[in-house]
């Protein structure tokens, strides 16, 4: 009695509320005895895993700790996930954690295990085990450790049967987790991979179906039809379920690495299907994959994307929304200066002094070499700063290359001239699409200005690209070091 009265204490009034404030009932429905407490606790926890069910209805979901799931493989392979955490080392994994220091397995039995396919009870005859990282940021610590039990039955299940797999002794899981599932023969499967961009109609067109079950290693597909058959696919409509296409699966092993890997994986070919819609593969007992599409537009996403890669490499322009979420102001906008022989530049001609060092080792090197800035064969022109805003950067850098610029012109010109419909593309998602010009040929020009900046370079016989500078086609200079160093200070 004196512990009710001192937890009702605790309880506040109706009056004392916020009327804009939500009830909480954890906070408003207080228990008045041990017992209840406890009852309620338990009712916590059980909603808890209820609400910690993983569901493949949302796959960019990112799962918490806590978090599982019972998937059908196969009609003889189950997978059980189990979403954990970890605190920092040298503290061990405490759900689990099935492999010791030395990276030994230490499994649990099969007797651990009890599997139910509706009304019969399924026997285990092997055991397997993967753990990956799922997410690990570096902001703050937020470990989320993805673990998967695979077992493998001793005999088939059924289509639509109720499965569930119990661990009567509560060592792996306690009661509260309930690992159930349903063999629906178009449960989504993630043994069967496919382009989910998309199949243009008369491309090629491939699928791919394999799965690591851990320590059981690769699943074997062929071991896992009727003997006597061979395994083969069909390609349904993903909103009628119709048959469109089927064929057989071809053995498509992996070659190149080190050690065995992808050799159990299987090709599905179905390149003779040129009809446009939405599809999904099936393997008969193996489930289906994410939908995909067959039209003529998978190539302008593949376009889209590429374009708008370039998008992010340009120079002296600003990234804005709603082009990318990356955004920053324009880049690189200050005159880039001429090294000389002052003390200005001092660290220019040391480095250039530091970089030709090893001419004498090497007999390639037959041209005198560039120590410092009057070792220049063909002396700058241009004594002033040189506006070099515009055109793109390389790769992950901030230089820009004469020769890559040219070899990318080419390119998007070359498209445009041979690839029908590319010059009147204006809808790649760039600031300039929708103009009624052409968005390839307009990047073909912000490329080149960035590269030959106004006629004043012209004039002076100059074309600066990055760290490469050339007078009447001769390369003057093609260190990385130097230009990052006499650029414009960003």
């Amino acid at each position: 009695m004196p512990y009710m009265l001192a937890y009702r204490k605790f309880v506040p009034k109706p009056s004392m509320m916020d009327p804009n404030q939500k009830p909480n009932p954890f906070r408003v429905c207080r228990v008045a005895s041990p017992l209840s407490f406890i009852i309620l606790i338990g009712i916590a926890w059980r909603c808890r895993a209820a609400d910690s069910q993983l569901s493949d209805s949302n796959s960019l979901y990112l799962p918490t700790a806590g978090s599982y799931q019972l998937r059908v493989i196969t009609p003889t392979i189950l997978e059980l996930t189990l979403i954990t955490t970890k605190q920092p080392d040298p503290a061990r994994v405490e759900q689990w954690d099935f492999i010791d220091a030395k990276a030994q397995e230490r499994l649990p039995s099969v007797s651990e295990f009890k599997v139910s396919a509706g009304d019969k009870i399924i026997p285990v005859k092997a055991v397997g085990f993967k753990r990956r990282v799922l997410f690990a940021p570096l902001k703050h610590r937020d470990l989320r450790i993805g673990n998967y039990l695979y077992l493998r039955l001793a005999s088939a299940l059924s289509e639509q049967q109720d499965i569930s797999v119990k661990n009567p002794s509560h060592i792996l899981w306690p009661a509260t987790i309930q690992f159930s599932s349903k063999n629906e023969p178009l449960r989504w499967s993630p043994a069967l991979h496919v382009n989910q961009t998309g199949y243009l109609p008369t491309g090629p067109k491939q699928a791919m179906a394999g799965y690591y079950l851990g320590s059981l290693g690769e699943m074997d597909f062929e071991n896992l039809v009727e003997p006597g058959s061979r395994a083969t696919f069909k390609i349904i409509d993903s909103h009628s379920h119709q048959e469109v296409f089927q064929g057989p699966l071809a053995p498509r092993p992996d070659h190149g690495f080190p050690f065995d890997s992808y050799q159990r994986v299987l090709e599905a070919n179905f390149t003779g299907l040129k009809t446009p819609g939405e599809y999904v593969l099936l393997i008969p007992g193996f489930g289906i994959s994410y939908p995909f599409v067959i039209n003529d537009g998978v190539a302008a996403c593949f376009a889209r994307a590429y374009a708008l890669g370039i998008y992010h490499q340009r120079c002296g322009q600003p990234n804005e929304l709603p082009f990318t979420r990356f955004t920053h102001e324009a880049c690189h906008v200050s005159p880039a200066e001429v090294p000389t022989a002052s003390r200005k530049f001092e660290a220019v001609n040391q480095v250039l002094q530091k970089e030709t060092a090893n001419y004498k080792d090497n007999p390639r090197h037959t041209a005198p070499p560039l120590k410092n800035v009057f070792a220049s064969l063909y002396p700058f022109v241009n004594k002033g700063p040189v506006d070099v805003r515009g055109g793109h950067h390389d790769a992950g850098d901030y230089s820009k290359y004469t020769i890559n610029s040219a070899a990318f012109i080419h390119q998007l010109v070359f498209a445009a001239d041979v690839f029908p419909g590319v010059a009147e593309l204006d809808n790649l998602g760039l600031p300039e699409s929708g103009d009624g010009k052409s968005d390839i040929l307009q990047k073909t020009i912000s490329r080149r200005c960035g590269e030959i900046s106004g006629d004043r370079e012209e004039r002076l016989g100059i074309s600066r690209s990055g760290n490469r500078e050339i007078r009447q086609g001769r390369v003057l200079s093609k260190d990385h070091s130097l230009w990052k160093l006499f650029s414009a200070r960003r």
